[in-house]
């Protein structure tokens, strides 16, 4: 917690400027020596994070989403816990006979509840590491690719958009965050470093194909240039009304589509979720599975 400044002045100097590399100290440094250490920080721009922060090993996995009302509801009976657990975990299993499909998710940074979504629609998922190559992903035979969120600039992360190229066609994708930023780059576009990062739960979002506008959640400071794009192979499909950046995008012709922000966002807002229906719709068509 910071007191005894003047907030107008740094809010009217950060709408100016925009995002700011920043010290807060509470050791009484020299304001002198702070500056020296905030500029010392590393710029966002050109940082190829994925590396860093991705698993370091293939994994499965397998639990889905817990139902909140169902928590709220038994927290009082102490001895129904396992049983509820083991009943509110079975809900989130595929119905006898349901469609099983296998996904291979790339981990760039990928948040935990975009696995129990995945999972919550009848996904069977596979995590890999973020610079798997895209033929050790087709080996195992999926049904579709996701490409997860993640921190740092998209751009020098050469080695994903040289796999989602080779996967592009060959089996349905669907990215979220840094994954949606990777597919522009690999569909020929540029990306660039917003004045300021979107962030929190209260973006709004308009789905261009529907005309209805969706409350969203965001976590990103770079963007896909959509006059970058080629547009007989792309077609912008969501724009965020705030200040009116590609929020997601579809290829016109291929198995492939992407949005900005997280559809996934818990405890929400949920206007999203469709999208991952969407994604299982995509690998039921025809002439897409593998």
């Amino acid at each position: 917690m910071i007191w005894d400044i003047d907030t107008r002045a740094l809010v009217r100097h950060i709408r100016q400027a925009g995002a700011l590399r920043g010290v807060i100290s509470t050791d009484g440094a020299s304001s002198e020596k702070l500056i020296a250490e905030a500029r010392a920080l590393p710029s966002m721009a050109g940082q190829e994070l994925a590396s860093q922060v991705t698993c370091a090993k293939q994994y499965h996995w397998e639990r889905g989403s817990i139902p909140l009302a169902a928590s709220y509801a038994t927290q009082s009976a102490a001895d129904a816990g396992p049983l509820w657990r083991a009943a509110a975990l079975a809900k989130t299993q595929p119905q006898a006979g349901a469609r099983r499909y296998k996904v291979v998710a790339y981990d760039f940074g990928i948040k935990q509840n975009i696995l129990r979504m995945l999972v919550d629609h009848g996904c069977s998922v596979t995590v890999v590491p973020a610079s798997t190559l895209a033929e050790d992903v087709l080996a195992l035979k999926p049904d579709g690719v996701f490409l997860s969120n993640g921190p740092g600039d998209p751009e020098p992360i050469t080695f994903a958009v040289q796999n989602i190229q080779k996967l592009l066609g060959r089996v349905p994708i669907f990215g979220i965050c840094l994954g949606h930023q990777l597919c522009g780059i690999a569909l020929g576009g540029k990306t660039f470093k917003l004045k300021f990062g979107h962030h929190g739960s209260n973006h709004p979002v308009k789905n261009l194909l529907t005309e209805k506008v969706e409350i969203t959640a965001q976590n990103h400071g770079f963007c896909v240039d959509p006059d970058s794009l080629p547009s007989s192979d792309v077609e912008i499909t969501h724009v965020n009304l705030n200040d009116h950046t590609n929020e997601g995008m579809r290829h016109r012709s291929l198995p492939l589509f992407s949005v900005q922000y997280h559809p996934e966002a818990s405890p929400g807002p949920h206007d999203a979720r469709y999208l991952f229906d969407q994604f299982t719709e995509m690998m039921d068509g025809t002439g897409w599975r593998r």
